[in-house]
């Protein structure tokens, strides 16, 4: 299936437009010369604006002018608006300068990235998982910028599509000899550290350009750690950072493209077969943390305020617009559906703004960035998702008359099918199903044509699709796949009409647990709670703003559903519009579609009981729950080991050191040493717990808090997850007791145990 082109598509007038409206107007927001800042620097040239600050000042310099670049480029193809047109300009212009400035071909905001490829060109390196000779994910970096230019010499107009692809070129010629000088063993050592989409990225630019070289280097950049597996048909991905992952599997597919039979699409097929079918919330979103879940234990996802990230979303949506090229797989129609339905529409504020992470805990909340103050990975792969909401609806096929039409999702747009000069207007009220659900599409032709009409019957769909062409009943033919047929003569104006019935459905958590969620066809329902008590809903420029840190309101107080199956039939309406009533042990609640709840607390899903054990349903929560609650008043600061945020925000330091993750759960260990600087504002903490495991050999460390050893921690090879209090008796904090620094150091030349987790208590 070929999707038509963005620039042939065009929102119609609902949810998906306004939301890629406001898209662009946000970006907007941004002056073109302050992303260039990093750049500039990089290539010594004098500031001309003063760089963004939060993550594009602290490591990610320049991360996201790649992000707005991709951006620019994609909203002046899907919308035609000039402004867009002359941002990407300008940034292909910037780009251009600091690169003939450099005069290698290097271009990037990377904090002394020259320096940083210049020894990795001698061959020293010195990787973990997300730092790269000490700079903080350096190709993850660079790819944003890589894939910046290649969409800007997809979309963007001309001279700047032409003038982005030299820079690319250039750029791509400048890595190549570097590349030549690093053995295998060396060049997988990098790839240790998050890289992004550089496989992709390669595999863009051999397409583009039809060079062999390009393409060897995709395939270089294809992780084996990850594939191997894949190809063997496991699934080992449980602990591993989620997005680090889906941006390799990306590439994967892209270089499918060019040689569907070497195994690429198979692997790719397998990680985006468990990530959809076993990883994945009601929502569309997956991890906990950053990190997958355990298949089994989905716990984290109710108690961590730190839920499913946005970008793995994105990433995952673009994963499925490559796989559909091949095989328009009904699993992936649904899920893109389900994706677009809920988590991207909800991941940004009707008024601009996006989300890092969407919470499952129980009447928990989001917080949303604020324009030039907020720059996560997730601002910039916002800016790029709200760009592409319609391109999925519509695709082509060939058939035997020609090139056949695919109705895919049912989001509104008007197409150009340049293929036969004809357009297509699809129009319903997705997400909006309460009005019946009708779908229409309209062809406006300049001459009768024969060819097939293709409709996807979504999975959640009630009953057969029953197809009019002007109020009349016609004849459809199914298959293949989720499609049903319609073959004829179409003539100019001719309305194809059709119904999309839905239902009240439930879904547990995929591990099967008994708490589940409530959706209407693919719309996701939740409660809404408060409105108060939300700190940091609109983030400052932290470190951490993008996590929502306001109060943990007890899962033991989350309304208990008492059903004798999955809670769906406790479920009415729609009552008024597109809500519902919930009957729970609490009283009725209404349900509303999640993708417009915004600005208050809310609940996903909720725990089940057999009617007449909801007391006891709710007494195991909070005897499950006491100890958490307790632990987390006593906490001071923690820092999990191994994770990619938390290590940031600490201040990781080491040698020495790798990660790794048993049972689903991260870990750092060392044959030298590894160390955290901790908050202690008030100097109340009183110990350090240490939360460790064995590892392949018996381990033991010292513990250093502020220069002094407080204790000693060993684990036999294998053993399970345990920890220690350490007293920290009359140690005096580094900062006068504001912070505290932590070192674990490997003894008499071993190595440590695997650390999970460093927390400071008070007594």
């Amino acid at each position: 299936m070929d999707l038509l082109p963005l620039s042939d598509v065009r929102l119609l007038d609902g949810p998906f437009r306004a939301a890629q409206q406001t898209d662009l107007a946000y970006l907007l927001r941004h002056d073109p010369q302050r992303l260039l800042a990093p750049y500039r620097r990089e290539a010594g040239l004098p500031p001309v604006a003063e760089p963004f600050g939060n993550w594009e000042s602290s490591g990610l310099d320049g991360h996201i002018g790649g992000h707005a670049l991709s951006a620019a480029s994609l909203l002046w193809a899907a919308t035609g608006d000039a402004r867009a047109a002359r941002f990407a300009a300008d940034l292909v212009d910037g780009l251009a300068t600091c690169q003939d400035a450099l005069g290698t071909g290097y271009v990037g905001g990377v904090p002394h990235g020259v320096a940083l490829f210049e020894r990795i060109a001698a061959g020293d390196l010195s990787a973990d998982s997300f730092g790269l000779n000490g700079a903080w994910v350096p190709w993850y970096n660079l790819h944003k910028t890589v894939a910046g230019l290649v969409d800007a010499a997809r979309y963007a107009p001309e001279p700047t599509a032409s003038r982005a692809r030299d820079v690319a070129m250039r750029f791509a010629d400048w890595w190549l000899p570097v590349a030549a000088r690093l053995d295998d063993d060396q060049f997988a050592a990098m790839l240790r550290t998050e890289f992004g989409g550089m496989c992709e990225a390669f595999a863009d630019l051999a397409d583009l350009t039809g060079r062999s070289d390009l393409r060897a280097m995709a395939v270089r950049f294809a992780d084996r750690t990850l594939l191997d597996p894949l190809l063997d048909g496991r699934d080992e991905l449980d602990g591993l950072h989620a997005n680090t992952q889906i941006a390799k599997v990306v590439g994967w597919a892209a270089l499918a493209e060019s040689d569907p039979d070497g195994g690429w699409d198979r692997a790719a097929r397998a990680f985006a077969d468990t990530v959809v079918r076993r990883r994945s919330l009601v929502f569309g979103g997956d991890s906990v943390s950053e990190h997958f879940h355990p298949v089994d234990d989905f716990r984290g996802a109710l108690t961590s305020p730190e839920g499913p990230e946005s970008c793995n979303t994105a990433n995952m949506l673009e994963l499925v617009r490559r796989l559909l090229r091949t095989d328009p797989d009904p699993a992936l129609l649904d899920f893109a559906e389900r994706a677009l339905v809920n988590h991207a529409l909800s991941a940004q504020h009707p008024d601009g703004g996006f989300v890092y992470f969407t919470p499952a805990r129980p009447d928990h909340y989001r917080v949303y960035s604020q324009p030039e103050v907020g720059f996560w990975c997730c601002v910039g792969t916002g800016l790029e998702t709200y760009a592409r909401l319609g391109e999925l609806a519509l695709g082509t096929q060939p058939g035997p008359d020609g090139d056949d039409l695919l109705v895919n999702v049912a989001v509104p747009v008007r197409a150009t099918w340049a293929a036969r000069g004809a357009v297509a207007t699809l129009t319903s009220d997705l997400p909006d199903l309460s009005t019946g659900g009708e779908v229409t599409l309209r062809l406006d032709l300049p001459a009768p044509q024969t060819f097939t009409v293709h409709v996807r019957r979504p999975s959640w769909a009630v009953g057969d699709l029953d197809l009019a062409i002007d109020g009349v009943p016609v004849p459809v033919v199914p298959g293949p796949g989720p499609y049903v047929a319609v073959h004829r003569t179409w003539h100019d104006g001719d309305v194809l009409a059709w119904r999309l019935a839905a239902r009240v459905e439930s879904e547990r958590l995929p591990d099967g647990s008994g708490w589940a969620a409530f959706r209407y066809g693919p719309v996701v329902l939740a409660a809404r709670g408060g409105a108060d008590d939300l700190p940091g809903l609109r983030a400052d420029d932290s470190r951490m703003g993008h996590v929502a840190a306001g109060p943990l309101h007890a899962l033991a107080g989350t309304p208990v559903v008492a059903s004798h199956a999955d809670g769906a039939d406790q479920v009415h309406g729609p009552l008024d519009g597109m809500t519902f009533r919930l009957d729970t042990d609490r009283g009725p609640l209404t349900l509303e579609p999640f993708h417009a709840l915004h600005d208050a607390r809310y609940t996903l899903y909720f725990p089940l009981a057999a009617p007449g054990t909801a007391e006891e349903r709710r007494a195991a929560l909070a005897a499950a729950e006491s100890d958490d609650l307790t632990l987390a008043v006593r906490t001071v600061d923690d820092v999990a080991c191994g994770r990619q945020q938390p290590e940031v925000e600490h201040a990781f330091a080491g040698d020495g050191t790798w990660t790794g993750a048993t049972d689903g759960v991260r870990w750092r260990a060392a044959d030298g040493w590894f160390g955290y600087t901790l908050a202690d504002p008030a100097s109340a903490a009183g110990l350090l717990r240490v939360a460790y495991r064995g590892g392949d050999v018996d381990g033991a460390a010292d513990v250093v808090v502020d220069g002094t050893v407080v204790g000693t921690v060993t684990a036999a090879a294998g053993a399970g997850l345990r920890h220690v209090d350490l007293d920290l008796g009359p140690t005096v904090g580094a900062l006068d007791g504001a912070r505290r620094t932590v070192r674990v150091r490997a003894v008499a030349g071993g190595c440590t145990p695997r650390v999970v987790g460093l927390r400071l208590l008070s007594r």
